[in-house]
């Protein structure tokens, strides 16, 4: 119950009416029948006022359960289900949208084959990076996701800093996703005015310029429209279908085609590395990104009726469901880009505009990309809610600098408004990089991609230790790996780090200060930051969430 600081269906409260029922025995004869009947209808008021609350919020006993392990007050509106969070992670991860612009590392280094094969393999290596995460997802369904997991099952004595370490990182990684989302709709607000008007040069400053309406957009969709999100996502997955048509059907009847030969072993190095196989492994950094942010759907999972349960199914199958969609996709492409030096030259930036041109007129690639960007707008709504949702979840646990102002929840619409705000302000400070170098983009996409593996892989580390060493104490979960869980959770270790490893290397050599992945001094940057901040303040205030969590909790 609310007004007494208890969590709806937790022990406390279930403790407090029991408690109130037996008055009699409790304080003895002088109570009386009537201090009794008192005491029961105090304890009728307890459960009347809990069903309320249940009502409000719209959790299940198996939620409230889970809530009361982990320790947490039920603070956010249950609004979603499981096909309407799945519908959120695919438009979230927008995969067809996001991708065909994503596509040019892969082209430089590799070329079409290497774009390829490196979804294929891509693929592969992250299933058993979401089959773990799925499995955590329903062990701990928790907004805060890895650093949470991190917290509840790595060894006692690392759990806080490593936790803390992570938690940072996961804000790195979702802040940077949300920039690359809105920067990615300014840019292509700026490619539909260069395909109408060939004089028009796009300066950079424009670009960035133009990421403010999209900002604003996300941020009014997110907080003001929060309660509609599960509703006209489901819309917005139906136009994400339609336009997927629109676009690989036209190029398929109308643009001129490459030979079989060069999609799939016409191999190209022109990022000027010493070896194509160097080459390859660099350009993998397209397939890589691919398979990044699904994980959006643990980030509601505070807001997820059944959770537990709903979540993993919803994160594996959106999984599934990328693939199939993106590699057709791929493919089109590939055999439509004759020549990928001539692709990489357009214009724009973009290889897929070139493609688009080829293959359609001026008004039909103009409403292709608006409706474009139309979705990809819905997406940087949830990439948002998804983001805040994270940042709310650290401060609430008095991980980040100002967590008592970021964590409050607004009363009136139940959503975390502050989080809201300063992440966008954190998005808008990530994309004024653009104005100083048009590469600025893909250092976005690598910061966003590096740092949330890095999550990932520690989260799973993690728990492939208390698998081998302790596995009485992991919590039950509704899906379970079961006894391929150590050999799944070390595949996902082992992958994890070897993309971890690629996603820092520039795309082009020489190196010069333009084509510099500068998500390396980001990430670095942003893990001394995280180690100050943890050695004068942290240290001091922060716990870890495991302090809170059933069985564990701190005296």
């Amino acid at each position: 119950m609310r007004t007494l600081g208890l969590c709806p269906g937790s022990k406390d409260t279930i403790e407090m009416v029991s408690s109130l029922s037996s008055a009699k025995s409790t304080f003895g004869t002088p109570c009386g029948a009537g201090g009794k009947d008192r005491a029961v209808e105090m304890g009728q008021v307890v459960l009347e006022e809990n069903d309320n609350f249940r009502h409000a919020t719209r959790y299940t006993r198996a939620d409230a359960e889970d809530m009361r392990r982990m320790g947490r007050d039920q603070e956010l509106v249950r609004n979603f289900r499981m096909f309407s969070v799945a519908s959120f992670a695919a438009i979230n991860t927008a995969i067809w949208e996001y991708s065909i612009f994503q596509i040019t590392p892969a082209l430089t280094n590799g070329g079409n084959p290497s774009l390829l094969y490196s979804t294929i393999w891509n693929f592969i290596g992250f299933g058993p990076i979401y089959l773990s995460m799925a499995e955590m997802a329903s062990m701990a369904p928790i907004a805060g996701s890895q650093y949470h997991w991190v917290s509840e099952f790595a060894p006692e004595s690392w759990q806080k800093g490593l936790s803390y370490v992570s938690g940072w990182t996961s804000t790195l990684g979702l802040q940077a996703g949300n920039a690359m989302g809105n920067l990615l709709v300014g840019t292509l607000l700026q490619t539909v005015i260069a395909v109408n008007n060939p004089e028009y040069d796009s300066p950079l400053w424009q670009g960035t310029l133009l990421v403010l309406p999209a900002l604003i957009m996300a941020f009014l969709g997110s907080v003001i429209g929060h309660r509609a999100l599960p509703y006209w996502q489901n819309a917005a997955f139906a136009v994400h279908i339609i336009v997927y048509f629109t676009i690989i059907i036209p190029v398929w009847v109308n643009a001129p085609m490459a030979t079989s030969s060069y999609v799939w072993t016409g191999f190209e190095n022109s990022g000027g590395w010493p070896s194509m196989t160097l080459a390859i492994l660099i350009g993998q950094l397209s397939g890589t990104t691919f398979q990044v942010g699904i994980d959006a759907a643990t980030h509601m999972s505070e807001e997820v009726r059944n959770a537990a349960r709903s979540v993993p199914r919803a994160m594996l199958s959106v999984y599934v469901a990328n693939f199939i969609i993106l590699f057709p996709m791929l493919v089109t492409l590939c055999y439509h880009i004759p020549d990928s030096s001539v692709a990489l030259n357009d214009k724009t930036s973009y290889p897929t505009i070139y493609v688009l041109r080829q293959s359609m007129s001026q008004g039909w690639v103009t409403a292709v990309l608006l409706a474009t960007i139309a979705i990809l707008v819905s997406s940087n709504v949830t990439q948002l809610t998804a983001t805040s949702r994270d940042l709310y979840a650290f401060s609430r646990d008095r991980g980040l600098p100002f967590s008592a102002w970021i964590s409050q929840v607004d009363k009136r619409r139940n959503v975390p408004t502050n989080a809201a705000i300063v992440t966008s302000c954190i998005s808008l400070s990530l994309s004024l990089i653009y104005i100083g170098s048009s590469v600025a983009f893909y250092a976005v996409t690598s910061l966003f991609t590096v740092a949330l593996i890095q999550c990932y892989t520690l989260s799973i580390a993690c728990i492939l230790w208390r698998r081998m060493y302790y596995p009485n104490t992991l919590p039950y979960a509704q899906f379970s790996l079961g006894k391929y869980g150590i050999l799944i959770n070390l595949l996902g270790v082992i992958y994890g780090v070897w993309s971890f490893f690629w996603c820092f290397w520039p795309e082009s050599s020489p190196v010069t200060a333009e084509g510099f992945n500068w998500a390396s001094p980001l990430f670095v940057g942003t893990l001394l930051g995280a180690l100050a901040h943890y050695g004068f303040i942290g240290r001091h205030r922060y716990s870890g969430p495991v302090a809170l969590v059933e069985g564990r909790r701190e005296s």
